[in-house]
């Protein structure tokens, strides 16, 4: 750390220790990947909050400039405005010669929009996603002068965060776009009180250099029309972010006619607002060669040097940015674990997979079940039927149709909830339409509901025999292909013995399949169930 920034710490350290609450400091340093979860709870540990505090500043004195500019933006974003200016002078330097960066080539403009805007530093482990990036800044050029909403969306943990920050890492897109600067807000799930808060923080944070200090707003109302006078007076053409949006009715506290974008798993988010909407879709995969990258980083290893289980572990991570980045990070602090952590995913045993500094979950599991629980009540139910499709399967609709009872138009608007919601992926192919799942999300799916599989295997099966009766499917019907692959596939599963063996030497059954599939798919379901086939019946 600079001599200069490490001497506005010292001296006014008892200002600081007297008044800070450590906890949501401390979260905001975490992602900023400056503070290590040990640190955490060493300040933790402390009996008073005066002493945490004083932990705290001792731990970022042994620190980088990096470590000074994320709490002097801790103390920003978390109302404390006043300790804030107290360090303003002393946020240190960072251009380095040509008014460019000496670690990756940013101009110094550039830091400080992203600095003073509460824009996330890049993680420690860090891989490029050109294609992505590029997306997202052509997506906002695209809103030019004018007010409206680019909205990045994806399932937990496929990078959404990361990658608009990295978007913004732009020079030319900053001072010719957004030439009022930059301001990043995390919000999270919220109910009204949370909201005013970050309404209050925000508001307080764009005040910050006024030469009249306001009361915070009292409702969020108030916090509304005085966010759209400084957006609209003191901060003409800039950008508000607001990270990790859950609800569509917060967005109209930020309905402002200015320009914003958010991250959200929900695509719907920005339904019931008004504006140009623009749209980019994060891929919930990486390639393999990316998952192998982000653990080399993690363990400083060489690609070439991993040992034999690290292709596994990506294979087994699904191509998850939040998964891969998870066992990176336990590696690191266990580098002998390889074999352990590769069991543990291949037995979807989640929660012994707990969280890195890089995400706000206490495992695996809570990434994707804090989604589903935002459902309502039945599309819970609804969703939880998806847990028995087979993997890398693409659903036509008319089998969901059939497993519900339902006309196809319901059918198609419970499924794009769950679209919407990052929660199921649709392959529109002309009218068609098909359903998957990803394989993280089916993975977690088949364990939470584990005790209820044959349930549900033979509800698909007594649906299929109410709706076709004694008739088998034609080629016709879109839902033709997926019964004659899939059918004894649900009755095993189901262990529906007489069922099974009454379809696998059906004359008529046999005789459309192998017309439609050739032999070879129903002889391996010959060997592939041969154990309950040769059960007496």
């Amino acid at each position: 750390m600079d001599v200069k920034s490490r001497n506005y710490l010292l001296m006014n350290r008892q200002a600081l220790e007297k008044d800070i609450k450590t906890s949501y400091i401390m979260d905001r340093m975490i992602s900023d990947e400056v503070l290590t979860l040990q640190e955490e709870e060493k300040v933790k540990q402390q009996n008073t909050q005066k002493e945490r505090a004083a932990m705290l500043i001792n731990i970022i004195l042994t620190k980088d400039n990096n470590s000074y500019r994320s709490f002097y933006n801790a103390l920003l974003h978390e109302g404390y405005r006043d300790l804030a200016a107290l360090l303003q002078d002393g946020i240190p330097a960072i251009s380095s010669g040509n008014g460019k960066s000496s670690m990756d080539g940013m101009t110094s403009y550039v830091k400080t929009v992203l600095c003073e805007g509460g824009v996330p530093q890049r993680p420690v482990v860090f891989v490029t996603r050109p294609k992505l990036v590029d997306a997202i800044k052509k997506k906002l050029c695209c809103l030019g002068s004018d007010p409206g909403w680019v909205t990045v969306y994806g399932m937990a943990g496929c990078g959404k965060t990361v990658l608009t920050a990295e978007a913004l890492r732009d020079h030319q897109l900053l001072e010719d776009y957004f030439p009022g600067g930059v301001h990043w807000i995390s919000v999270g799930k919220q109910d009204k009180a949370g909201l005013l808060i970050k309404l209050q923080n925000l508001c307080s944070r764009l005040e910050h250099d006024s030469t009249l200090s306001q009361r915070p707003p009292l409702n969020i109302e108030e916090a509304k029309d005085r966010l759209r006078l400084l957006m609209l007076r003191k901060y003409p053409r800039s950008l508000l972010i607001l990270d990790d949006i859950w609800d569509s009715w917060v967005l109209k506290a930020f309905d402002n006619q200015c320009q914003v974008l958010i991250t959200s798993r929900d695509r719907s988010v920005t339904d019931a607002v008004a504006g140009n909407k623009y749209e980019v879709h994060v891929e919930s995969g990486l390639a393999h060669e990316k998952g192998l990258e982000i653990l080399s980083l993690f363990v400083n290893m060489k690609i070439s040097e991993l040992p034999e289980q690290a292709n596994c572990l990506v294979r087994e991570c699904k191509g998850s940015p939040l998964v891969i980045s998870l066992i990176g990070a336990l590696l690191r602090d266990f580098p002998s674990r390889w074999e352990y952590y590769l069991k543990q995913l291949q037995n979807k045993q989640f929660k012994r997979i707990r969280k890195s500094s890089s995400y706000d979950y206490e495992a695996l599991d809570e990434a994707m079940s804090i989604s589903v629980e935002q459902l309502n009540d039945n599309y819970k139910d609804y969703y939880k039927d998806l847990s028995i499709l087979p993997k890398d399967v693409k659903v036509p609709t008319k089998v969901l149709c059939i497993l519900w009872d339902m006309e196809t138009e319901e059918v198609e608007d419970i499924l794009q909830e769950f679209v919407n919601k990052s929660l199921l992926f649709c392959d529109r192919n002309g009218k068609s339409f098909h359903y998957y799942l990803h394989d993280l999300q089916l993975d977690f799916l088949t364990e939470k509901n584990r005790n209820q599989l044959q349930e549900l295997h033979k509800n698909i099966v007594d649906q299929y025999k109410k709706y076709y009766k004694l008739n088998t499917p034609v080629p016709s019907q879109e839902d033709c292909m997926y019964w004659y692959n899939f059918l004894a596939y649900h009755m095993a599963g189901a262990n529906m013995q007489k069922e099974l063996h009454d379809l696998m030497f059906s004359l008529d059954w046999i005789k459309a399949k192998t017309e439609l599939l050739g032999p070879a798919h129903l002889i391996h379901e010959y060997v592939e169930y041969s154990s309950i086939l040769d059960q007496k019946v």
